[in-house]
Protein backbone atom coordinates (compact mmCIF):
# COMPACT_ATOMS: atom_id res chain seq x y z
CA UNK A 1 0.00 0.00 0.00
CA UNK A 2 2.66 2.76 0.80
CA UNK A 3 4.88 1.84 -2.61
CA UNK A 4 1.12 2.55 -4.33
CA UNK A 5 1.01 5.63 -2.83
CA UNK A 6 4.11 6.87 -3.08
CA UNK A 7 3.97 6.47 -6.99
CA UNK A 8 0.60 7.60 -7.26
CA UNK A 9 1.25 11.17 -5.38
CA UNK A 10 4.23 11.83 -7.92
CA UNK A 11 2.01 11.66 -11.16
CA UNK A 12 0.66 14.61 -10.49
CA UNK A 13 4.38 16.13 -10.49
CA UNK A 14 6.65 17.31 -12.48
CA UNK A 15 8.71 14.78 -14.29
CA UNK A 16 11.87 14.92 -11.64
CA UNK A 17 9.47 14.22 -8.73
CA UNK A 18 8.20 11.34 -10.45
CA UNK A 19 11.47 9.84 -10.65
CA UNK A 20 12.23 10.74 -6.96
CA UNK A 21 8.82 9.02 -5.80
CA UNK A 22 9.58 5.95 -7.94
CA UNK A 23 12.84 5.80 -6.38
CA UNK A 24 11.33 5.33 -3.10
CA UNK A 25 8.92 3.02 -3.67
CA UNK A 26 11.84 1.05 -4.79
CA UNK A 27 13.31 1.52 -1.28
CA UNK A 28 10.68 1.09 1.04
CA UNK A 29 12.63 1.50 4.58
CA UNK A 30 11.41 1.33 7.99
CA UNK A 31 13.07 2.97 11.17
CA UNK A 32 13.05 1.07 14.47
CA UNK A 33 13.54 1.86 17.72
CA UNK A 34 13.28 -0.42 20.91
CA UNK A 35 12.19 1.68 23.73
CA UNK A 36 11.45 0.64 27.85
CA UNK A 37 8.69 1.23 29.50
CA UNK A 38 9.25 4.75 31.44
CA UNK A 39 9.73 8.08 31.62
CA UNK A 40 12.96 8.66 30.12
CA UNK A 41 12.79 6.43 27.48
CA UNK A 42 9.87 7.71 26.47
CA UNK A 43 10.77 11.58 25.89
CA UNK A 44 14.24 9.91 24.41
CA UNK A 45 11.77 8.24 21.72
CA UNK A 46 9.70 11.37 20.91
CA UNK A 47 13.13 13.32 20.41
CA UNK A 48 14.44 10.83 17.79
CA UNK A 49 11.38 11.00 16.25
CA UNK A 50 11.39 14.60 15.87
CA UNK A 51 15.27 14.59 14.70
CA UNK A 52 14.20 11.77 11.86
CA UNK A 53 11.65 13.84 10.97
CA UNK A 54 13.08 16.78 10.88
CA UNK A 55 16.59 16.55 9.26
CA UNK A 56 15.95 13.34 7.35
CA UNK A 57 14.17 13.06 3.78
CA UNK A 58 13.40 16.49 3.84
CA UNK A 59 13.14 16.86 0.22
CA UNK A 60 10.89 14.08 -0.29
CA UNK A 61 7.22 14.12 -0.58
CA UNK A 62 6.64 11.44 2.38
CA UNK A 63 8.27 9.84 5.56
CA UNK A 64 8.99 6.74 5.67
CA UNK A 65 7.19 4.28 8.51
CA UNK A 66 8.41 4.10 11.91
CA UNK A 67 7.94 0.67 13.81
CA UNK A 68 8.38 1.31 18.00
CA UNK A 69 9.14 -1.83 19.64
CA UNK A 70 8.30 -2.17 23.43
CA UNK A 71 7.76 -4.73 26.15
CA UNK A 72 4.80 -5.55 28.01
CA UNK A 73 5.00 -2.86 30.54
CA UNK A 74 4.31 -0.42 27.56
CA UNK A 75 0.80 1.63 28.77
CA UNK A 76 -1.85 3.08 26.27
CA UNK A 77 -0.89 6.41 28.02
CA UNK A 78 2.66 5.83 26.87
CA UNK A 79 1.62 5.16 23.31
CA UNK A 80 -0.77 8.17 23.22
CA UNK A 81 1.82 10.38 24.57
CA UNK A 82 4.40 9.85 21.72
CA UNK A 83 1.66 10.18 19.43
CA UNK A 84 0.33 13.57 20.38
CA UNK A 85 3.58 14.93 20.53
CA UNK A 86 5.39 13.69 17.51
CA UNK A 87 1.57 14.41 15.47
CA UNK A 88 1.47 17.91 16.70
CA UNK A 89 4.14 18.48 14.43
CA UNK A 90 4.74 15.91 11.95
CA UNK A 91 0.88 15.43 10.77
CA UNK A 92 1.50 12.88 8.06
CA UNK A 93 4.33 10.48 10.47
CA UNK A 94 3.48 6.77 9.89
CA UNK A 95 3.97 5.57 13.65
CA UNK A 96 2.99 2.22 14.82
CA UNK A 97 3.85 0.11 17.72
CA UNK A 98 4.91 -3.86 18.29
CA UNK A 99 5.27 -6.06 21.31
CA UNK A 100 8.62 -7.95 22.11
CA UNK A 101 8.39 -10.70 24.89
CA UNK A 102 11.40 -10.00 26.79
CA UNK A 103 10.35 -13.12 29.34
CA UNK A 104 12.62 -15.66 29.66
CA UNK A 105 13.88 -18.18 32.63
CA UNK A 106 17.46 -18.43 30.75
CA UNK A 107 20.14 -17.25 33.54
CA UNK A 108 23.70 -15.92 32.56
CA UNK A 109 26.60 -18.15 32.88
CA UNK A 110 28.81 -17.71 35.69
CA UNK A 111 32.13 -17.51 33.80
CA UNK A 112 30.11 -14.83 31.24
CA UNK A 113 30.23 -11.07 31.79
CA UNK A 114 28.17 -10.78 34.63
CA UNK A 115 27.71 -6.67 34.38
CA UNK A 116 25.91 -7.76 31.64
CA UNK A 117 22.13 -8.28 32.56
CA UNK A 118 19.91 -10.70 31.18
CA UNK A 119 18.10 -7.53 30.07
CA UNK A 120 20.98 -6.39 28.05
CA UNK A 121 21.93 -9.92 26.21
CA UNK A 122 17.91 -9.95 25.48
CA UNK A 123 18.12 -6.06 23.36
CA UNK A 124 21.84 -7.60 22.11
CA UNK A 125 19.69 -10.56 20.57
CA UNK A 126 17.21 -8.50 19.37
CA UNK A 127 19.42 -6.47 17.32
CA UNK A 128 21.62 -9.27 15.89
CA UNK A 129 18.15 -11.68 15.33
CA UNK A 130 14.85 -11.67 16.95
CA UNK A 131 14.25 -7.63 15.02
CA UNK A 132 14.58 -9.19 11.65
CA UNK A 133 12.43 -11.95 12.21
CA UNK A 134 9.47 -9.78 14.46
CA UNK A 135 5.80 -10.80 12.38
CA UNK A 136 5.94 -7.07 11.54
CA UNK A 137 9.18 -7.06 9.91
CA UNK A 138 7.99 -10.06 7.71
CA UNK A 139 4.87 -9.13 7.20
CA UNK A 140 5.49 -5.78 5.59
CA UNK A 141 8.11 -6.59 3.46
CA UNK A 142 10.11 -4.09 3.85
CA UNK A 143 13.22 -3.47 1.48
CA UNK A 144 15.38 -1.78 4.14
CA UNK A 145 15.29 -1.54 7.94
CA UNK A 146 16.93 1.21 10.01
CA UNK A 147 18.04 1.39 13.49
CA UNK A 148 17.47 4.20 15.63
CA UNK A 149 18.14 3.86 19.32
CA UNK A 150 15.98 5.92 21.80
CA UNK A 151 18.57 7.88 22.49
CA UNK A 152 20.11 8.26 19.54
CA UNK A 153 19.55 11.32 16.96
CA UNK A 154 20.51 13.14 13.85
CA UNK A 155 21.79 16.65 14.57
CA UNK A 156 21.40 18.32 11.52
CA UNK A 157 20.44 18.32 7.80
CA UNK A 158 20.99 15.05 5.88
CA UNK A 159 20.78 16.39 2.08
CA UNK A 160 19.67 12.85 1.16
CA UNK A 161 16.82 10.20 2.18
CA UNK A 162 19.92 7.36 2.94
CA UNK A 163 17.33 4.54 1.97
CA UNK A 164 17.22 5.66 -1.32
CA UNK A 165 20.95 6.06 -1.06
CA UNK A 166 21.20 2.82 -0.37
CA UNK A 167 19.05 1.27 -3.16
CA UNK A 168 21.06 3.52 -5.83
CA UNK A 169 23.97 2.59 -4.49
CA UNK A 170 23.29 -1.09 -4.36
CA UNK A 171 24.29 -1.48 -0.53
CA UNK A 172 23.71 -4.19 1.53
CA UNK A 173 24.63 -2.09 5.25
CA UNK A 174 25.41 1.09 5.86
CA UNK A 175 26.92 1.95 9.54
CA UNK A 176 28.71 5.25 10.87
CA UNK A 177 30.97 4.40 13.11
CA UNK A 178 33.22 1.57 14.80
CA UNK A 179 34.17 0.84 18.47
CA UNK A 180 36.57 -2.13 19.80
CA UNK A 181 35.31 -4.91 21.86
CA UNK A 182 36.66 -8.59 22.78
CA UNK A 183 33.89 -11.12 22.12
CA UNK A 184 35.69 -14.47 23.51
CA UNK A 185 32.55 -16.91 23.13
CA UNK A 186 31.67 -15.72 19.34
CA UNK A 187 35.65 -16.31 18.60
CA UNK A 188 35.27 -20.19 17.75
CA UNK A 189 32.35 -19.70 15.91
CA UNK A 190 34.23 -16.68 13.94
CA UNK A 191 37.06 -18.70 13.04
CA UNK A 192 34.72 -21.58 11.39
CA UNK A 193 33.48 -19.02 8.88
CA UNK A 194 35.83 -16.69 7.93
CA UNK A 195 37.97 -17.29 4.71
CA UNK A 196 40.86 -14.96 5.30
CA UNK A 197 42.26 -12.53 7.86
CA UNK A 198 42.14 -12.74 11.79
CA UNK A 199 40.11 -12.18 13.96
CA UNK A 200 40.08 -8.44 15.24
CA UNK A 201 37.93 -6.46 17.80
CA UNK A 202 37.08 -3.85 15.48
CA UNK A 203 32.54 -3.87 16.22
CA UNK A 204 29.82 -1.60 14.57
CA UNK A 205 28.60 0.86 16.58
CA UNK A 206 25.43 -0.21 15.35
CA UNK A 207 22.59 2.12 17.33
CA UNK A 208 22.10 3.25 14.17
CA UNK A 209 22.69 1.25 10.78
CA UNK A 210 20.38 0.49 7.95
CA UNK A 211 20.47 -3.17 6.14
CA UNK A 212 19.05 -4.17 3.03
CA UNK A 213 16.86 -7.29 4.27
CA UNK A 214 16.91 -9.53 1.76
CA UNK A 215 20.84 -9.98 1.93
CA UNK A 216 20.37 -10.75 5.50
CA UNK A 217 17.66 -13.54 4.44
CA UNK A 218 19.50 -14.81 1.35
CA UNK A 219 22.97 -14.78 2.60
CA UNK A 220 23.72 -18.41 3.72
CA UNK A 221 26.93 -17.37 5.29
CA UNK A 222 25.19 -15.54 7.52
CA UNK A 223 22.01 -17.24 8.24
CA UNK A 224 24.03 -19.87 9.28
CA UNK A 225 26.36 -17.82 11.24
CA UNK A 226 23.49 -16.53 12.93
CA UNK A 227 22.01 -19.63 13.68
CA UNK A 228 25.17 -20.49 15.71
CA UNK A 229 24.60 -17.57 17.70
CA UNK A 230 20.86 -18.75 18.81
CA UNK A 231 20.94 -21.88 19.03
CA UNK A 232 20.68 -23.30 23.13
CA UNK A 233 20.68 -19.61 23.64
CA UNK A 234 23.68 -19.21 23.45
CA UNK A 235 23.58 -15.37 23.45
CA UNK A 236 21.58 -15.34 26.98
CA UNK A 237 23.71 -17.85 28.17
CA UNK A 238 27.10 -15.90 27.14
CA UNK A 239 27.80 -12.10 26.58
CA UNK A 240 27.84 -11.39 22.68
CA UNK A 241 27.60 -7.69 21.63
CA UNK A 242 25.34 -6.97 18.74
CA UNK A 243 27.96 -4.40 17.22
CA UNK A 244 30.38 -7.38 17.00
CA UNK A 245 27.95 -9.53 15.32
CA UNK A 246 27.58 -7.38 13.11
CA UNK A 247 31.04 -6.34 12.10
CA UNK A 248 31.21 -10.44 11.80
CA UNK A 249 28.44 -10.70 9.44
CA UNK A 250 30.17 -8.03 7.34
CA UNK A 251 33.05 -10.47 7.16
CA UNK A 252 32.36 -13.50 6.95
CA UNK A 253 30.27 -12.66 3.26
CA UNK A 254 32.91 -11.60 1.00
CA UNK A 255 29.79 -10.71 -1.45
CA UNK A 256 28.16 -7.86 1.15
CA UNK A 257 28.36 -4.51 -0.23
CA UNK A 258 28.58 -1.85 3.34
CA UNK A 259 29.59 1.58 3.43
CA UNK A 260 31.09 3.63 6.61
CA UNK A 261 28.84 6.77 5.82
CA UNK A 262 30.66 9.81 7.85
CA UNK A 263 28.47 12.06 5.99
CA UNK A 264 25.45 11.87 8.45
CA UNK A 265 25.29 14.22 11.48
CA UNK A 266 24.44 12.10 14.47
CA UNK A 267 24.51 10.99 18.18
CA UNK A 268 24.34 8.87 20.29
CA UNK A 269 23.31 10.20 24.12
CA UNK A 270 27.04 11.69 25.09
CA UNK A 271 28.41 10.29 21.89
CA UNK A 272 28.68 13.04 19.18
CA UNK A 273 29.93 12.43 16.00
CA UNK A 274 29.46 15.90 13.43
CA UNK A 275 29.37 15.71 9.84
CA UNK A 276 32.66 13.91 8.30
CA UNK A 277 34.20 13.29 11.51
CA UNK A 278 35.30 9.66 11.22
CA UNK A 279 35.57 8.78 14.99
CA UNK A 280 32.75 9.83 17.71
CA UNK A 281 33.62 11.84 20.41
CA UNK A 282 32.53 11.80 23.94
CA UNK A 283 30.82 14.87 26.07
CA UNK A 284 28.88 14.26 28.92
CA UNK A 285 27.13 17.49 28.81
CA UNK A 286 24.54 16.60 31.98
CA UNK A 287 22.07 19.14 30.47
CA UNK A 288 21.17 16.66 28.05
CA UNK A 289 18.84 14.80 30.03
CA UNK A 290 17.22 17.14 31.96
CA UNK A 291 16.44 18.95 28.60
CA UNK A 292 15.02 16.13 27.16
CA UNK A 293 12.22 16.14 29.64
CA UNK A 294 11.18 19.25 27.37
CA UNK A 295 11.07 17.19 24.10
CA UNK A 296 7.53 17.06 23.64
CA UNK A 297 7.84 20.61 21.61
CA UNK A 298 11.48 20.70 21.09
CA UNK A 299 14.16 19.04 19.62
CA UNK A 300 17.21 18.63 21.84
CA UNK A 301 20.72 17.76 20.23
CA UNK A 302 24.30 17.84 20.81
CA UNK A 303 26.11 19.93 18.02
CA UNK A 304 29.51 19.81 16.68
CA UNK A 305 32.67 18.93 17.68
CA UNK A 306 32.15 20.24 21.11
CA UNK A 307 28.77 18.86 21.88
CA UNK A 308 27.24 22.36 22.18
CA UNK A 309 23.23 21.29 23.34
CA UNK A 310 20.73 23.00 20.99
CA UNK A 311 17.25 23.09 21.80
CA UNK A 312 15.30 23.30 18.58
CA UNK A 313 11.53 24.95 19.22
CA UNK A 314 9.17 22.72 16.36
CA UNK A 315 6.20 24.93 17.16
CA UNK A 316 7.75 28.15 15.34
Amino acid sequence: MLAFILITYGIFGKNNSVIKQQESAHARGVITTLIRSNNQSIFLAINMLHSVLKFHSYNTNHSHSFIIFHDQNFTMSMREQILSCVLKTHKHAQISFALVDFQTSIQPSDKSRLDKTIGYRLMCRFWSYDVFYHPVILQNQYDYLMRMDDDSYFSDQINEDLFVYMYKQKLDYMYRATYQEKTPPMEPIEKRYLTQGKIDQRCIYNNFFIIRLKWLYKSKQVQNFLHELIVDNLMLREYIGDGCVHATMLKIDDQVKSTRMTDIPYGHNYHVMPSTRFTWIFRATNSFYTEIQNSCDNLIVLRGAGGALTRINLLK
